[in-house]
């Protein structure tokens, strides 16, 4: 059996949140072209996750939150400027190569399972990786 024949369906939360990401058209960011590449390269990713990054809160009694969805929704409109695609260690490499040669984002790194962001989100597995993909 090929390895695209054994490779996980996408499932319908996925699928929700690939429609909304599939609006966005921001600077060099197409949401539609992005879509369609983690469709094709589905055999690297475990799931994807798109968000707009809040601006830093310096009252330590408020939270970093971003209006800006719900501003925009009104217009039928998702401002997501910000991909979370959780992966391997193994496939992390492939995965980041395909990101960094297709989409033009603006900045691309990764969280290992030690850095806070994954111990706050409950990723314990060694070989967890998140490719943090974020278009300016």
């Amino acid at each position: 059996m090929s390895e695209e024949q054994t490779q996980e369906p996408i499932n319908e939360v996925q699928q929700h949140y690939f429609e909304l990401f599939r609006q966005v058209r921001y600077n060099l960011l197409d949401g539609e072209s992005v879509v369609r590449d983690l469709t094709e390269w589905r055999d690297l990713w475990y799931s994807v996750n798109a968000i707009r990054l809040p601006f830093p809160c310096s009252d330590k009694n408020r939270l970093p939150i971003s209006l800006a969805l719900l501003r925009t929704t009104r217009w039928n409109y998702w401002p997501a400027d910000t991909l979370l695609i959780w992966t391997s260690e193994e496939k992390l490499e492939k995965l980041q190569r395909l990101v960094e040669e297709r989409w033009q984002a603006s900045e691309i790194s990764v969280y290992i399972p030690e850095d806070e962001e994954m111990i706050f989100a409950n990723f314990h597995d060694e070989h967890d990786r998140v490719l943090f993909v974020w278009w300016d």
